[in-house]
Formats: structure tokens, sequence, C-alpha cells
């Protein structure tokens, strides 16, 4: 969610200091699986202010901020959705988590969503940490990576929501869930605009093109793969719910608008149409209308319900599973050879502070 798009500090060195051990470790490109894998060999602790990156040259710390964005430029940034900043504690991310939890009714399905996913927060806070350390906003390569995965399961998700023959094999509360999918996705289908923002960052112009792309793009990624064809398999409305929920809502509820922003920085206006429907004016009523649309979707004793809680659950873990495919040489790796662990985890910490003002 938007209050958990910050990253905490203590996961900001302990990733920073993952990926200076794998460099250390070979040459080769490095996946975020790999960070994330990475055994922590000393305690951080979350309290602990990141003191050396004072250390840190002025020129090094300019040069990580998101897209080389002058920090002026930043301050200037309508950050006001964020609440955890660069030196919150990995508990108060939580809490925002909880939150944001909260905001749904009593024993309804927001909640129930929520708490499902919560059992992966904990991987995939890291995870988010790993993939904006290892160059989300900085390298095109790795952005135009992330967005092709997740349009391939996207792709797969719409596809059944608006295939006839998905419909006809659904009855009662299953078919009343479908259409009312549909109906939210009058407003929101993303795969035209994912398909948008590829053509441009692939630089081809056909949807064949574009197809050859992505298919070449999932080659080495297996999770990937395996999330496509999971939903891919879904028999029920309920499933592909669940589905929606986590591809949808980190869009919706989560921080597209803030994503927008970063990512415009570095592709321009024509690589960010992704995100044409969750950015802009009336943001908090998205957010508002989203979860008051979620718990009237299925009722708390139905099984309906319990499917679609489920269905979130796999579909996060597939999703964590999806992200550690992508693979990534950080530009600012070449700064860290004359300078010790401690350093680089000042560098992360820089970086951070750079690229996620505080509010």
């Amino acid at each position: 969610t938007d209050e958990d798009e910050g990253l905490a500090s203590t996961d900001v060195r302990r990733v920073t200091k993952r990926i200076s051990m794998l460099r250390g470790l070979s040459s080769r490109a490095i996946s975020i699986g790999d960070v994330v894998a990475v055994d922590e060999e000393e305690d951080v602790d979350d309290d602990a202010p990141p003191h050396i990156a004072s250390k840190i040259s002025r020129n090094i710390a300019r040069r990580l901020s998101v897209a080389h964005i002058p920090a002026a430029d930043l301050e200037d940034e309508d950050t006001s959705h964020i609440t955890p900043t660069s030196t919150e504690p990995a508990d108060k991310i939580d809490r925002a988590y909880d939150s944001t939890t909260s905001k749904g009714a009593e024993g309804g399905l927001f909640r129930a969503s929520m708490n499902a996913i919560r059992k992966s927060h904990h991987e995939a806070r890291q995870i988010r940490t790993a993939l904006i350390l290892l160059g989300l906003f900085t390298d095109k390569d790795l952005y135009r990576d992330w967005i092709s995965v997740f349009y391939a399961v996207n792709k797969e998700l719409e596809l059944k929501m608006k295939s006839p023959q998905f419909k006809s094999g659904q009855a009662g509360n299953e078919l009343k869930i479908l259409k009312e999918l549909q109906k939210l996705g009058e407003t929101y289908y993303f795969s035209e605009l994912y398909e948008k923002d590829l053509k441009y960052l692939y630089g081809v112009s056909t949807q064949s093109q574009l197809e050859t792309r992505i298919n070449e793009c999932l080659k080495n990624k297996p999770n990937a793969q395996d999330f496509r064809l999971y939903v891919s398999k879904m028999t029920k409305a309920s499933e592909i719910a669940g589905a929606l929920f986590d591809l949808w809502g980190v869009f919706i509820v989560g921080g597209g608008a803030t994503a927008k922003q970063r990512a415009s920085k570095m592709c321009g206006d024509r690589g960010v149409n992704v995100y044409q429907n969750v950015s802009g004016p009336g943001r908090e009523k998205r957010k508002r209308d989203f979860i008051a649309f979620w718990d009237s979707l299925a009722a708390p004793a139905s099984s309906e319900f319990g499917t679609i809680e489920d269905s979130a659950d796999v579909c996060m873990r597939k999703m964590n599973a999806t992200i550690k495919d992508l693979s990534a040489n950080p530009w600012w790796l070449k700064y860290l050879s004359a300078m010790s662990l401690a350093v680089a985890v000042g560098i992360g910490a820089v970086a951070y502070k750079v690229f996620m003002p505080k509010t």
C-alpha cells in the first residue's frame, strides 16, 4: 500500500550490504532472488542512524538520485501520501500497512485479503528494497523487464475476465463476482496501457513484435512463467479476483502515483501510460472506492470469500517469486571497489534518502 511503500532504513542497509557481498563473489548480473537469499552476517540495529552516509562524497550521493534527479527537484514533489521515511524502522512501516488494512470493514473481504498477503509482507518489503537499489528507477532495462513480467501475467488475467468461454463457466455468486470485476475493469483495465509503454521501451510498433520481445524476456524467468500459467488455469471468478487484488491493488491502493513520478524522470511520459488511471486528482477517493468495492464483492460466510482470500495469498507469493527473477548490474557498484562494506551501507542510505524524501 502507499503507506507501506516507503523503505525501512534497516532493509536499505541490509540489502546494500547483500548487493556488495554478491558483487564480491561474482561479476555477473545480480538477481533480486540472490539478494534476498544472502544470509545476514551481522545484526543491524533498526534504530541506528545511517551516520556513515555523511562520509560518502557529495558527487556519489548526487549521482545516486533517481535517474539523476537533483535533490531540489525531489523536494518539490508531492509525496505527502508517503508515511514512512528513510529513517523509519521496519516496525513502523508494518504498522502503516496495518493501518491501511483497518480501513476495510471489520470482518470484510478487504481486511481478509490484506491479512492474507501480509504473510508475504516481510519478504516483499526486502524484495522491493532490493529492486529499487538495483536500479528500478535508474536502469531502463530493469524497469522494462519489471513491467514486462507483470504485463504478461496481467494480460492473462484480463483475457480471462473478458472471455465469453470463461464467463459461460460461471454461475450464481461466481458469475456475480465476474460481472463486478468487469465493471471495475471499465475503469482500470491495464493491458493496453502496459502495451503502449512496452512498445515504446522495446522500440517496436506492432503487437506481434511486442509479443516476441515479451516471450524472449520470460525465457529465463521461470517464476514469471509459472505465475502466468497459474492464472491461465484458473476456473473460478473468485480465483481471478485474488490475482486482481494483488496485480491491480498495488496500483490503485498502492504507490502507482509515486512510481509514475519516478519512472517518468527516467522514461519520459511515453513510458508511463500504465499509471494513467491511478494518478492525478482523486487518489484518496479511488482508494476508498476500491476498498468499499472489495468489501462488497463476497459475503464473509461464503465459499467465494475464502477462495478470494486464498488466491490473493498464493498470488502474492508468486508475485514475490516473479520479482526475484529480475537481475541487473547497478551502476553505482563501480564506486565500491575501493570502499569498505561499511561505506557500501552508507551509499545505500544516501541513495534511499535522495530518492525517497521525507514528508
